[in-house]
């Protein structure tokens, strides 16, 4: 008899299978996919500190200045977090990152920006899960399509291991951004990454390459 024709058997087996789902890790779920859509929006919040070759102490005061100015200035907070999680002083790094966030109204583009960074500095921590769920809280805060979202999703699903999710938000990235489809594009993008954060996106870009069907002639 199958369990279609035996009510009591179906919930069984499906309460079986419930359990079982509660059961498997977070990262072993399904990962987000990109759907149907143009990723091109602009979104202020996907800025960074840039840091000249010997200025790391000029910025450094210029971010504690800003901090001493106001002590709830939440992008000063996110930049000084980052220059922290550098030094290896984590403690002080998280503690900056919480009381950004607490500082910034939910939702505005300060907040995004504390989230955005923190999920680069917990990608290179190498906490990929909690920079993956950084990056879309972002995402899901901007309301929009976010151009930054394709390669950077893409980037942390390739890192925890979900090729086919990584593939198909680098193809999303390169609707959005046709010359990324190139070698040449992608060092372009990548120019002011980080060396390991490069390599894991060459590593992509090889894999979504191979994918492409041939060009005759």
């Amino acid at each position: 008899m199958s369990t279609l024709e035996n009510p009591a058997l179906f919930v069984k087996k499906t309460l079986v299978w419930m359990f079982l789902l509660c059961l498997v890790p977070g990262h072993a779920m399904a990962a987000r996919l990109p759907g149907y859509v143009l990723y091109s929006d602009s979104d202020p919040a996907a800025s960074y500190l840039v840091i000249p070759p010997g200025g790391r102490q000029a910025v450094r005061q210029a971010v504690n200045a800003a901090i001493r100015k106001d002590p709830r200035n939440a992008v000063a907070l996110s930049h000084r977090a980052y220059l922290f999680v550098d030094s290896g002083d984590l403690k002080r790094a998280r503690r900056d990152f919480d009381a950004a966030l607490a500082s910034a109204e939910p939702g505005s583009d300060p907040a995004r920006n504390v989230l955005w960074s923190r999920g680069w500095a917990n990608y290179d921590l190498g906490e990929v899960d909690a920079a993956l769920a950084d990056w879309e809280q972002a995402l899901a805060l901007h309301g929009g399509h976010p151009y930054w979202a394709t390669y950077t999703l893409a980037l942390g699903y390739w890192t925890r291991g979900d090729a086919d999710a990584a593939l198909a938000w680098y193809s999303a990235a390169v609707e959005a951004v046709p010359v990324m489809g190139t070698a040449a594009g992608m060092e372009q993008r990548i120019r002011h990454w980080r060396a390991p954060q490069q390599l894991h996106m060459r590593a992509l870009f090889a894999a979504w390459k191979a994918r492409q069907p041939a060009v005759a002639g």
